[in-house]
């Protein structure tokens, strides 16, 4: 008797397209998160309203994100690093860039416009992270987490700038000085309090970067 014809598999294919259709549904999430977040803030956004807009059920919202503080931290994340490829802001294109250059000026130049461009993104979302942490612990706490996390980024940009050439102050110093100066809140004091433009912000920051942390900063 001849064996019986098997019909093909489909689940490699149906779960793809499960995948694609989580994935839809988390940007479209986290994009609803985002505009409810900066027209009205932190406090007064609901969960429920995030889903409205969203068009999804509260409950998946819960699913996907578990908290309201954690679909802000998502939101940061999401503007952070836009190139779903990159699982790190530090290993995005703009920033292997930087890494790849050999000169220390181009490096300080290129990663000075690169922050300038990123703070654009992120600066309003981690505003309302600061602002949200001074009356809600969680939030207080993803705060201190997300300056952690930049912290080591910037000592990653350090070790680069440092395997090309001599810095005028220590490792430690210069990532802590790039830390404080490439900061959400130093980019908000100078892009809202001084009403500087993307482009303003980058050549600020490229010179204070190159004379704190060259020996030849010209």
């Amino acid at each position: 008797m001849p064996e019986p014809v098997k019909k093909p598999r489909k689940r490699a294919y149906s779960s793809a397209i499960r995948e694609e259709q989580a994935a839809t549904t988390r940007r479209r999430i986290v994009d609803a998160a985002g505009d409810l977040f900066v027209e009205r803030g932190y406090g007064a956004t609901s969960i429920k309203a995030v889903a409205e807009a969203a068009g999804v059920a509260p409950d998946t919202v819960y699913a996907v994100f578990g908290s309201k503080v954690r679909l802000l931290t998502a939101l940061i994340d999401a503007r952070l690093v836009p190139d779903a490829d990159a699982a790190n802001v530090m290993e995005r294109p703009e920033a292997e860039a930087v890494r790849n250059q050999r000169d220390q000026r181009t490096m300080v130049r290129l990663f000075a416009r690169d922050m300038a461009a990123t703070l654009s993104r992120v600066g309003p979302v981690f505003e309302i992270l600061r602002t949200a942490g001074a009356v809600e612990p969680a939030v207080a706490e993803v705060y201190r987490e997300m300056n952690g996390y930049r912290l080591g980024n910037m000592e990653r940009f350090v070790g680069w700038l440092a395997s090309a050439g001599p810095l005028r102050v220590s490792r430690k110093e210069a990532a802590r000085t790039v830390w404080a100066v490439a900061s959400p809140d130093v980019g908000r004091l100078l892009r809202i309090g001084g009403a500087w433009s993307e482009d303003q912000h980058a050549r600020w920051l490229e010179d204070v970067l190159a004379r704190t942390l060259l020996r030849d900063p010209v």
